[in-house]
């Protein structure tokens, strides 16, 4: 008899061994689905954050150069919230009035940081910057854009020649 006793033991001890192991894996597994649900609205709020910086900091320098008699470049001057300079750089500027670029992926990715004064990224993650020629979309070189991107998720753009920046999309 004592061998069976010290069989039902051991069973009772797998068997509360392995109900261990699944509860602590499904814990860590409902916060690995949790944390991975939250990180995207975060990025996304961030990503508005800059949305609104970017728009902000276009409209200023069309209309710093309006204000200045339309010079080819300007002074770009940036603040934050409280009202103090934070920074100061030359900006060319367009025939149009909006900040100047190469037609490429990578003058947009240039008009990003010369814009923002920040590197192409959000909260960590790398953006992307791409150009579309407006006359291989519509043929219509106005609607040129640059689209910045996270690898999967929300984007904008920015039209090149109107200085329309559109909210966030996805």
């Amino acid at each position: 008899m004592r061998r069976n006793e010290a069989s039902d033991e051991r069973e009772r001890s797998l068997f509360s061994n392995l109900i261990v192991v699944v509860v602590f894996t499904s814990l860590i597994l409902g916060f690995i689905v949790y944390f991975n649900d939250s990180s995207p609205s975060v990025r996304k709020v961030a990503l508005q954050n800059l949305v609104q910086q970017f728009s902000s900091s276009t409209l200023n320098a069309h209309w710093q150069w309006q204000n200045e008699g339309r010079p080819s470049s300007i002074l770009l001057i940036e603040y934050d919230t409280q009202g103090n300079e934070t920074g100061r750089h030359p900006l060319a500027m367009s025939h149009l009035g909006w900040p100047r670029l190469a037609p490429t992926s990578k003058g947009c990715g240039v008009l990003w940081r010369d814009v923002l004064n920040t590197e192409l990224e959000v909260e960590g993650f790398k953006m992307y910057a791409e150009y579309y020629d407006g006359v291989q979309l519509s043929n219509n070189a106005l609607a040129s854009i640059c689209r910045y991107r996270l690898s999967t998720g929300p984007y904008f753009e920015y039209k090149v020649y109107t200085g329309q920046v559109s909210k966030i999309i996805r």
